[in-house]
């Protein structure tokens, strides 16, 4: 499943976001992943929850991200649900970028059983219509 939490810079997205990852180390039966730029969820996140900062990894771009979510699934196929903080800053992409980006996790959400959840700050509206299907 892909949950995509979209809307303006201000309207509380983080503050659901970080209740939701939060939540979700207490429901999910298996691991939690929340994928940040920077440090700065460091004291909001629960320590249960694996924290992932990509600036440690230099992730720039979407081969490296993809390459990176991969990695992790590999190497813990408890993981059950994987939170992606702000992916347009993650890997510096826009809006027409994520269609490729929600294909490649549609396949690995349906091969791993892994959950992901992306937070995205911009209009509803803005949103590709062809994934317009996975906000809530």
């Amino acid at each position: 499943m892909i949950r995509i939490l979209i809307g303006p810079k201000g309207t509380g997205k983080t503050k659901t976001f970080i209740n939701m990852v939060n939540e979700a180390l207490s429901t999910e039966k298996g691991n939690v992943v929340c994928i940040t730029k920077g440090s700065r969820h460091t004291f909001d996140i629960s320590s249960g929850v694996r924290l992932v900062d990509t600036d440690e990894f230099h992730i720039k771009n979407i081969d490296a991200f993809y390459g990176l979510i991969s990695g992790m699934i590999s190497q813990d196929f408890d993981i059950t649900h994987i939170f992606i903080d702000s992916i347009t800053k993650l890997i510096s992409c826009d809006l027409n970028d994520i269609n490729n980006i929600i294909s490649d996790l549609e396949v690995l959400s349906e091969k791993f059983n892994v959950d992901f959840t992306l937070a995205i700050s911009s209009e509803a509206t803005e949103l590709p219509t062809n994934i317009s299907k996975y906000k809530f």
